[in-house]
């Protein structure tokens, strides 16, 4: 392993200071620090690669910033089956593994071998349109079909492996990863599941009916969705981050995807541990509601 890429929020780090100590750091350890051209326009430092060539140059990637940036990265690095290690500068930080403050324990780690990598299940979903070539798209957390504003509900047809499962009244409905059980559709009364674990969760946002509950399906079930409202107003949306507007007579496909998130583990900490410091005893904001993803 000689080659790190380092992809940073910025917002998260201001003049990327904390970037270009990290870079300096990779690079005392005899590492090679890779950069995209608009981050070396901030921190003036590492090499240069630019789209795919940044992340065939890599052997590992560091990501700084939140959830939410560690999402983002995993959906651009998983077709080139990079490890990831996520360096916590948000608040919650339930996928990142370390903390600035770190990030010398980490490099030691590295330059010894004395860490692990942990796979974690991806799910791709497929939107075919009258006369369209289908739009695919990768998630590490969830799918979502929900409304995109304050409309009235919607109505989902659900099937499973072209089975008949049941017509949601509701505001959408989530399908999940294991991993993404404990993001959105925790808030939607879902399950918690071990990321361990190989399935698929299914969990309707607000529904309108006494018998919509969350399924858990195998992992290789093929999941079609199709849209019972003639409303505009809806949008499929991949961990939160990435939309495509759906309507009536288009057709989601959802199921197991063919690539991974690689996740680099430096600590031997359990699932049930990360759980209970991230969700239960992490510390509310002034206004009661600890922040969202970064």
């Amino acid at each position: 392993m000689k080659k790190i890429g380092i992809m940073p929020n910025l917002s998260k780090d201001l003049g990327g200071i904390q970037t270009r100590l990290i870079i300096e750091k990779v690079r005392a350890r005899g590492f090679e620090p890779f950069v995209m051209p608009e981050i070396y326009d901030i921190v003036g430092s590492g090499s240069i690669a630019e789209g795919c060539d940044f992340f065939r140059q890599c052997d590992v990637l560091f990501v700084l910033g939140g959830d939410g940036t560690l999402l983002n990265a995993a959906r651009q690095a998983c077709r080139f089956e990079i490890p990831i290690l996520g360096i916590n500068m948000g608040r919650l930080g339930f996928l990142t593994e370390i903390e600035i403050s770190d990030i010398d324990h980490a490099l030691d780690s590295l330059m010894s071998n004395n860490f692990y990598v942990e796979r974690r299940m991806m799910l791709k979903a497929s939107i075919v349109k009258e006369n369209n070539a289908p739009i695919e798209l990768t998630a590490l957390n969830e799918i979502a079909i929900a409304k995109a504003s304050f409309a009235r509900i919607i109505h989902l047809r659900v099937y499973i492996n072209d089975e008949f499962v049941n017509c949601y009244p509701a505001d959408g409905i989530l399908v999940s990863s294991p991993t993404g059980s404990t993001a959105y559709s925790l808030s939607a009364g879902g399950p918690i599941i071990n990321p361990s674990m190989s399935c698929i969760l299914l969990t309707p946002i607000c529904p309108h009916a006494l018998n919509a509950r969350p399924i858990i399906t195998h992992p290789n079930d093929l999941i079609r969705i199709l849209i019972d409202d003639k409303t505009r107003d809806i949008f499929l949306t991949i961990d939160g981050q990435e939309g495509v507007p759906v309507k009536k007579d288009d057709i989601i496909h959802i199921g197991r995807a063919d690539v991974e998130t690689k996740l680099v583990r430096i600590w031997k900490r359990s699932f049930f541990n990360v759980l209970r410091e991230k969700l239960t005893e992490r510390p509310l904001d002034i206004d009661g509601i600890e922040g969202g993803c970064s």
